[in-house]
């Protein structure tokens, strides 16, 4: 919170005491920053893991119409050799 500086105060104690609020307000700032970056870390780190899972989906996709491919060639000769008998 602001602190309220009396005026009846001499102008080297009031500058003192802006230079120690201010020193506060800074030292809260790069507290706020350092969190704001470990954020940041944690963020990019979360999203290269989804990365990494939506790549590993799309794999399994692709092998599934893969495999689905090849079902299907199969039950279409199955279809013909049935046909033929």
């Amino acid at each position: 919170m602001a602190e309220i500086l009396p005026l009846n105060r001499n102008p080297v104690e009031r500058l003192e005491s802006a230079l120690r609020l201010l020193a506060v307000s800074q030292d809260a700032q790069r507290d706020a920053m350092n969190s704001f970056r470990e954020s940041l870390y944690e963020l990019r780190d979360s999203t290269a893991r989804l990365q990494a899972s939506v790549h590993g989906w799309h794999r399994r996709v692709g092998e599934c119409g893969r495999e689905l491919a090849r079902a299907k060639d199969a039950v279409r000769t199955l279809g013909e050799t049935a046909a033929r008998m």
